[in-house]
């Protein structure tokens, strides 16, 4: 790893510890989608951390449970920082490393198009509440004076910060596979009308990102999160509508039905039941020996809900081993005795 200095690091350290609290959300973003692909799998199974892919190819985001979900993602990151010299977690929160949020290089470099560079300049002839008096009048031509800024990056500020303000809100659909095939569905949403009706029009043209073929190996996951109207990050404790590019009927009415108490009713959401709404949810919380990505596809094109994991429906998949079929029984019996519920019949 190549670090800016020492000192740099240090602080990126200690801003860390800080950052990462049970409950609040932490994005990081790698260097490479490919690089972020192959870990994607050890983000997503660690537990507690609610680890999950964004959408922009880049960046996972986790929000962990417990003190003890803090730890695990504090050893992930130290992991991938020390020991891959192709990528590391460069942001935090979308900033660079060590840089105050509320400091001038914190308040531009936010915004896309503005660099280090740019921020830094600007760091040297204007204190915090200075620039943000100017950005919050809107005034393009200040802006546009200021050393490094210039008309276009002035106008970008500008309307960042108006969007932040507008409260504006959309859903947002990406192909997960990283040569991002297809351009990403947006929908903005409008909290006066029918949030249902909304979701099915958005999760209809959501679908054509990817095969219609549940076990087709082509296109991997995508899924659905809510964003703000500079569609950079999903917003804190929302739920994404997950799956193979296939949405069932339940899945969508849950979303639709989570997403207007989120929306309308501002309830604020944690942990992997809450955040994912998908098919075969047992796969991404649970460690299955001898379930592989074919089988787990099997179960997931099924049709099966995840209360019908019962060892004999699982048994009758075509492809499903006796010993599969027990074995994902058996995770959901567990899982279901652990949250009070026992309905699932494992012989």
């Amino acid at each position: 790893m190549v670090f800016d200095s020492d000192i740099e690091n240090k602080v990126f350290r200690r801003r860390l510890m800080k950052e990462i609290a049970p409950g609040m959300p932490v994005n990081f973003s790698f260097y490479s989608p490919s690089i972020k692909v192959q870990v994607m799998q050890h983000a997503e199974t660690l537990p507690g951390a609610n680890g999950r892919y964004v959408g922009n190819a880049v960046t996972i985001e986790f929000v962990p449970e417990d003190a003890a979900a803090v730890e695990r993602v504090r050893e992930y990151v130290w992991h991938w920082e020390e020991y891959n010299d192709f990528t590391a977690v460069r942001k935090i929160n979308h900033l660079r490393r060590g840089v105050d949020p509320e400091s001038v290089a914190g308040i531009l470099e936010r915004v896309k198009g503005v660099d280090r560079r740019a921020a830094a300049k600007v760091s040297e002839v204007l204190e915090p509440d200075e620039l943000l008096q100017i950005i919050e009048a809107e005034d393009v031509k200040d802006l546009a004076r200021l050393p490094g800024v210039g008309e276009k990056r002035a106008q970008a500020i500008v309307e960042f910060y108006r969007n932040e303000r507008s409260g504006r809100l959309f859903l947002y659909a990406a192909n997960r596979n990283d040569r991002f095939r297809g351009l990403p569905v947006i929908t903005e949403i409008d909290p006066a009308g029918d949030i249902e009706e909304q979701v099915w029009e958005h999760a209809a043209r959501a679908q054509a990102l990817g095969s219609p073929d549940p076990l087709s190996g082509e296109e991997p996951p995508g899924h659905t999160t809510v964003r703000d109207a500079n569609l950079l990050n999903p917003l804190p404790m929302t739920p994404s509508l997950m799956g193979r590019s296939v949405y069932y009927p339940e899945q969508i009415e849950l979303f639709a039905e989570t997403l207007e108490r989120i929306v309308v009713g501002g309830e604020r959401l944690a942990g992997v039941d809450a955040l994912r709404i998908q098919r075969g949810k047992i796969f991404h919380t649970a460690d299955l020996p001898g379930v592989g990505a074919k089988t787990k596809a099997r179960v997931m094109a099924s049709g099966l809900l995840d209360d019908e994991y019962t060892f004999e429906n699982l048994y009758a998949i075509p492809g499903v081993t006796e010993a599969q079929a027990r074995t994902i029984a058996e995770a959901v019996y567990e899982k279901r005795v652990r949250s009070g519920r026992t309905e699932v019949r494992v012989p």
